[in-house]
């Protein structure tokens, strides 16, 4: 039969596993609002146990208990709760992005607003208008020219708000990429201590926690995805199908995205479908830029102001008796301004259709003044000019509003993902003082359990065998 001390190390498992618990909620409740952090649990398991304790028999009659031993620290963290959050947090990076570059977009265009192109739009065909009802008159014609001038610093003006707005886009593009490469260089670092710790047997939690977290930012920039590396504990990371950290050779491959929007890791060319980085290269490439783009369709419309003004302004007279004279200069937004003749002189401006009709002939005044109701090719568009501009500012507005409204939604289905997961890894404050209580008991338990053999042993030593001293 074991020994009387037997009982005493049995116990004494219980002391120290116990003790472990109650470490391991400690730690759970320290970091109950650490980012990032995953709750854990000590798993428990029975020592191995003295299978023939009766040694003078040929056949032991069981296998007699040695206690409890941990089996180890488990992290409770979900994969495929990760990768759905990942997914979602992807997607809402590219939705937010864009609501915000569109939400800018419309402060730069200040419609309705006095300084607004519909307000200038409105003020040069008026002052045609009065124009054509007194021709001679020099302060209408400055009236005429300033209108002008005002409509062409309208559209050269919003134009640099809209490269300044590509621009902006540009910088955050940067600033994603480089954060990106300073994540990944993290991920691998962490790699390395993760499979070091790995290799002597342990889990190394705090570190996998603190991976993890790196990857979650990583995810929000562009689509991730994760593969273990066999048993290392190290990890594959790749954005849009290529590696970005490659957890076998302990390598980093560099995010870079070219003047073309083309998204490369290392030299590969990577399908990035979603987020930050995605939003980013849209509103730069397609929502601002490209042939669809804000500042295309600013630059045509300036092209078209400039040419029919141009056209209508060539046929009439101006006061000093000239023709064929062009009221704008330029071909876009860009370089759209006043005429270097008509800058210099009012009387450049052609309000008369005919040489009889001056000095007070104002038809053609009249004409410039009805383009505003004209409907003409305006790129691809058949509208007035008018209508152009405010096509373009509905569309903003749409566009505007269906991007904050996904965002909204994707931030709700956001949060859903984000409560699963921190339902399976987050620290509750309740169920960690249940555990607290529950551990303590055991502990107590175990501690009685000492103070019991402890009265037996003392019955042994101290007061068995005194008969007949």
């Amino acid at each position: 039969m074991p020994s009387t001390f037997f009982g005493l190390n049995t116990a004494l498992s219980g002391l120290v596993a116990q003790q472990r618990a109650l470490d391991t909620t400690n730690h759970n409740l320290a970091n109950i609002n650490t980012e990032g952090y995953t709750r854990q649990r000590v798993n428990m398991k029975t020592s191995a146990p003295f299978s023939n304790p009766a040694l003078d028999t040929a056949v032991g009659p069981g296998q007699l208990g040695t206690g409890v031993q941990i089996a180890d620290y488990a992290r409770l963290r979900d994969q495929f709760v990760d990768v759905q959050f990942r997914s979602q947090t992807a997607t809402q990076g590219q939705f937010q992005a864009r609501s915000d570059a569109l939400q800018r977009l419309n402060d730069v265009v200040d419609e309705p607003g006095d300084t607004g192109l519909t307000s200038l739009l409105g003020k040069f065909w008026s002052s045609w208008q009065a124009l054509s009802l007194n021709p001679e008159s020099p302060s209408v014609r400055e009236a005429v020219r300033a209108a002008g001038d005002q409509l062409a610093q309208g559209f050269t003006d919003t134009r640099a708000q809209l490269v300044a707005s590509q621009d902006e886009a540009n910088t955050r593009i940067t600033a994603t990429t480089d954060e990106v490469n300073l994540l990944a260089g993290q991920v691998n670092d962490l790699n390395q201590a993760i499979a070091k710790v790995t290799a002597v047997g342990q889990t190394p939690n705090d570190l996998m926690d603190q991976r993890d977290l790196l990857v979650d930012r990583i995810a929000k920039s562009a689509n991730a995805a994760i593969t273990p590396v066999g048993t290392t504990g190290k990890i594959t990371l790749a954005i849009g199908g290529q590696v970005l950290v490659n957890g076998a050779t302990d390598t980093v491959n560099n995010v870079a995205v070219s003047g073309a929007g083309v998204v490369t890791v290392g030299a590969a060319v990577a399908n990035v479908t979603d987020g930050a980085l995605r939003g980013y290269i849209d509103v730069r490439d397609t929502i601002i830029g490209g042939a669809t783009g804000y500042l295309a369709n600013l630059d045509t419309l300036a092209g078209a102001v400039i040419t029919e003004v141009n056209a209508r302004h060539g046929t009439g007279f101006a006061l000093d008796g000239t023709t064929g004279n062009n009221f704008f200069q330029g071909a876009n937004a860009a370089d759209i301004a006043i005429d270097a003749a008509v800058a210099g002189s009012t009387d450049k401006i052609a309000a008369a259709n005919a040489a009889g009709e001056l000095p007070g002939g104002g038809d053609n005044a009249v004409d410039l003044a009805q383009l505003k109701m004209v409907v003409l090719p305006v790129g691809t568009a058949t509208s007035t000019i008018d209508g152009y501009w405010g096509s373009m500012v509905s569309r903003l507005g749409t566009d505007t509003d269906q991007a904050q409204r996904l965002a909204q939604v994707q931030q709700n289905v956001l949060d859903v993902a984000a409560s699963r997961r921190d339902a399976a890894s987050g620290v509750s404050m309740d169920e960690e003082v249940t555990d607290m209580v529950r551990f303590q008991q055991s502990y107590n338990a175990a501690a009685r359990m000492i103070t019991t053999l402890d009265g037996i042993l003392d019955t042994i030593v101290n007061r068995m065998g005194l008969v007949g001293r």
